[in-house]
């Protein structure tokens, strides 16, 4: 049964919301400190019609709730013509809306064609690629004078110019810079901002998984040098877990022959130490919860029983090869023809975003996926009944009503940094849902004993699971889908800045433990 909007779970996740409380922990920890919030994006995109939205992806709602409670500045880069005619008319500073607060907004305006060099031609594919272990290497990448050219000009070129505006920031601030900078894109900026800001404190967070020393092979000696010592200019790497973190240090001192303590997990270059440390995001339960229960999702609740199939397989994602889409079909398919019983009673729910179409790889996949869910239909479905519902847009509330909804939810990446969907879907189920989990996603660290884990490679073993999540016993199911619950409630995303907080306390800002 759904939980009432007054029940004592809502009002314990209502105090647990960051916000003012978490602002003044913060400030209480790290005093006589100013935050600078350093991604690609903005916290939010202007609407064609006037307005803002929120930003788009996980990485944007976090760091909207970090930017809250550190009372931060935030730079970022102005990616389109929008943001662009945006600067021009209001300038490159101004304040722009938080949660419940604002920030100052600084924007870089790199050309066009800088941008499309930094961020279409390097960041992705090239090192999205390479971090999702996603190259075919018999045949791709090539490395040729574009992509040289595109790291020369675009990539380097746009961290210089974020890195400029920091370090303008920097010294604009009223007390000791404190520059959190997030995500591949920006590799290059922690060193730029050392050299200029020596005093500051310097953190910066991956958001995406980082692969073995020899895998960063992929990319030549000077392009993953620059990355490196670019990240080394900071004083804590965060990554999403353990296992990013054991790459990392093996990557120092593979890649650059650098001292690496692995019982400190601690770098030395340049008479500094560098820290490495795992911190998982997480979500904020409150609003996650309150909006499970908003008027929004009960209406797509009510169109969803409309059609709910007696069993119901859920995923929800953005159409990116990374997350494995294609062979979920397949294993689902696997999962038709072992068991020839449920043809009727059951069907895939595919709820997905179109993601980087301007990236040829991206275009492809999407008609694969498309091609692969049409033939599944035509194949196994009929009398009016279809195997796999695919729609694609971006709608929220319909996504949360489906995690509200699934008796399974596939969350099958190749590789993936964290997956905010399944600590989603593990809080807000109400169908004693099993999760169905790649142990190559980061968030599998945290909730393996709850899910069922997965090899993403092996359909046969994904269908297995996928019928034993439909089928497993409801006393088992509880069991586990509240452990599950409980591990996401404990580890929100208050304690995903806290515990960043902690240790920028105790490992840089102590005057007796900072290094170098």
């Amino acid at each position: 049964m759904l939980m009432q909007a007054d029940s004592p779970f809502l009002e314990s996740v209502e105090r647990r919301r960051p916000g003012g409380s978490m602002r003044a922990y913060v400030a209480r920890t790290l005093p006589h400190h100013s935050a600078i919030v350093v991604s690609n994006r903005a916290p939010h995109e202007p609407r064609p019609e006037g307005g803002f939205a929120r930003g788009a992806g996980g990485v944007v709602t976090a760091l909207l709730t970090l930017a809250e409670v550190a009372a931060a500045d935030w730079v970022c880069c102005a990616r389109n013509d929008a943001e662009r005619k945006l600067v021009e008319q209001q300038g490159d500073t101004w304040n722009a809306p938080l949660l419940r607060s604002e920030t100052r907004l600084h924007y870089v305006s790199p050309t066009p064609e800088q941008y499309e060099q930094y961020y279409s031609v390097i960041s992705n594919p090239v090192l999205w690629f390479i971090q999702h272990y996603l190259w075919d290497l018999a045949h791709q990448p090539i490395i040729n004078g574009r992509i040289h050219r595109a790291w020369k000009n675009g990539y380097v070129a746009v961290n210089r110019q974020v890195a400029d505006k920091v370090i303008a920031v920097g010294r604009q601030v009223q007390h000791r810079p404190l520059v959190m900078v997030h995500d591949y894109q920006l590799y290059l900026v922690p060193r730029m901002v050392r050299e200029q800001l020596p005093g500051a404190i310097i953190q910066h967070f991956i958001h995406i998984p980082w692969p073995t020393p020899q895998y960063w092979k992929v990319l030549p000696r000077e392009m993953r040098t620059a990355i490196l010592e670019g990240l080394l200019g900071c004083d804590i790497v965060g990554f999403q877990s353990s296992l990013d973190v054991r790459n990392f240090l093996m990557t120092c001192e593979e890649n650059a022959g650098l001292q690496v303590d692995e019982r400190e997990r601690a770098v030395l270059i340049d008479g500094r130490v560098v820290y490495a440390r795992p911190y998982p995001i997480s979500i904020d339960v409150a609003s996650t919860t309150r909006l499970a229960f908003s008027h929004g999702v009960m209406v797509e609740e009510r169109k969803l029983r409309d059609w709910r199939p007696k069993r119901l397989i859920v995923r929800i994602d953005r159409t990116d090869p990374s997350k494995n889409i294609v062979r979920g079909f397949l294993a689902y398919e696997k999962l038709l023809l072992h068991h020839p019983d449920l043809k009727g009673e059951i069907q895939f729910w595919a709820f997905l975003q179109p993601s980087r179409q301007d990236v040829a790889v991206y275009r492809t996949y999407l008609r694969r996926v498309r091609q692969v869910a049409a033939r599944i239909n035509a194949q196994h479905g009929g009398k009016g009944w279809m195997p796999i519902r695919l729609e694609f847009g971006e709608n929220v509330r319909k996504a949360i009503a489906a995690l509200k909804n699934f008796d399974v939810l596939l969350v099958n990446p190749v590789y993936d940094g964290l997956n905010l969907v399944v600590k989603e879907g593990a809080l807000v189920n109400r169908a004693e849902g099993m999760i169905v989990l790649s142990e190559n996603a980061g968030a599998h660290e945290e909730l393996q004993p709850h899910v069922l884990s997965i090899n993403p490679f092996d359909i046969e073993s994904t269908s297995e699971s996928i019928y034993e999540g439909l089928m497993m016993a409801g006393e088992e199911r509880r069991k586990r889908n509240e452990a599950a619950r409980k591990v996401v409630k404990t580890n929100d995303i208050s304690r995903w800045i806290t515990r960043q907080v902690q240790d920028i306390r105790d490992l840089v800002s102590t005057p007796g433990l900072r290094a170098g």
